[in-house]
């Protein structure tokens, strides 16, 4: 029995890919891994002389990797370099989205970059909104890997597609360990970020403390924003988005 969640219905419902014609800047490299015999997906690297350690970053639906070329710069400046990754289907990558390849392909990309030389010795893992699947799925797969922060992150993939009309009315319990991250986030045991909006009505704030009660990490915190929802975070006042990842990442890295 095919399983709901590699439906044509509910990844058309759960991805929304654009294309991206945009050039590399003089300043990034582009990587192209092949994570299947038909597709390849696309990375772009933001290296930093000063970097202590590489900020993997799974970005949110609907963005793509040169959205994140001007605030690369910002996320330099907290001793990282950024690498940010695409969905396939997504800007430059080839091949159509799905929950099960986004989960499969993280594991790809961190191989290949750890193989070829492109990741420091330490590496935290970040996603955003529905990146945070394949950020906790590294984080499980990977243990060797130093932390990691998710932002506007969901707990359940379900209510997504469900309130774009999709009706699910059950899942297997295998599928609910693999695609629920309030349930795979129990085998997390590295320090964790938890970040949200308190004015998010896409993902509310309540998935984020699911998420963050039910983390596997010993060291592990919750930052709910003030004044800011789903897609802007980095706006929060007195700058208190960057200011929650330079803590964390101090009591990580220092």
């Amino acid at each position: 029995m095919t399983s709901i969640f590699d439906s044509v219905e509910f990844n058309r419902n759960l991805f929304f890919p654009r294309a991206d014609s945009s050039a590399c800047p003089e300043t990034a490299e582009d990587v192209f891994v092949k994570v299947d015999q038909e597709c390849k997906v696309h990375v772009r690297r933001h290296p930093s002389g000063k970097a202590k350690f590489s900020l993997l970053f799974f970005h949110g639906n609907g963005e793509i990797v040169s959205d994140y070329d001007e605030l690369a710069k910002y996320f330099n400046a907290l001793g990282c370099e950024l690498i940010v990754c695409d969905f396939r289907g997504y800007g430059k990558s080839t091949g159509i989205p799905s929950l099960r390849n986004a989960l499969k392909d993280a594991s790809a990309l961190y191989r290949y970059l750890k193989k070829n030389g492109k990741l420091q010795s330490q590496v935290c893992v970040m996603g955003r909104s529905l990146g945070s699947a394949p950020a906790i799925e590294l984080c499980v797969q990977f243990p060797e890997i130093s932390c990691c922060v998710l932002e506007s992150g969901y707990a359940d993939p379900i209510p997504l597609v469900e309130r774009r009309g999709l009706q699910i009315n059950e899942i297997t319990p295998q599928e609910n360990k693999l695609f629920n991250n309030s349930e795979k986030i129990r085998m997390v045991k590295c320090p964790i970020l938890v970040m949200h909006g308190e004015d998010d009505f896409l993902i509310i704030p309540q998935e984020a403390v699911l998420n963050h009660q039910n983390a596997g990490s010993k060291h592990k915190v919750l930052d709910i924003l003030s004044g800011v929802g789903h897609n802007d975070m980095m706006v929060a006042h007195d700058n208190a988005y960057f200011k929650s990842l330079i803590n964390f990442f101090k009591s990580v890295f220092s």
